[in-house]
């Protein structure tokens, strides 16, 4: 990996930890929580690479 890979990966976790800030320790919101999380690096790193595959990643992150 490389720095921008770092960039771009504590980019996708700042805006996570914006938009959830506030949230309750529900399993309900921790749940979506990680879903917007996996959902939003799975748009930058398909932005950065046109061979990602996005729908694998987000299976792996057991969110199929």
């Amino acid at each position: 990996m490389t720095r921008k890979d770092y960039v771009l990966i504590s980019k996708a976790i700042k805006r996570a930890v914006d938009q959830w800030s506030g949230l309750t320790p529900e399993r309900g919101d921790v749940e979506a929580a990680l879903s917007d999380l996996a959902s939003d690096l799975a748009g930058e790193l398909a932005a950065d690479n046109p061979r990602f595959e996005a729908n694998r990643f987000l299976s792996a992150c057991g969110l199929d």
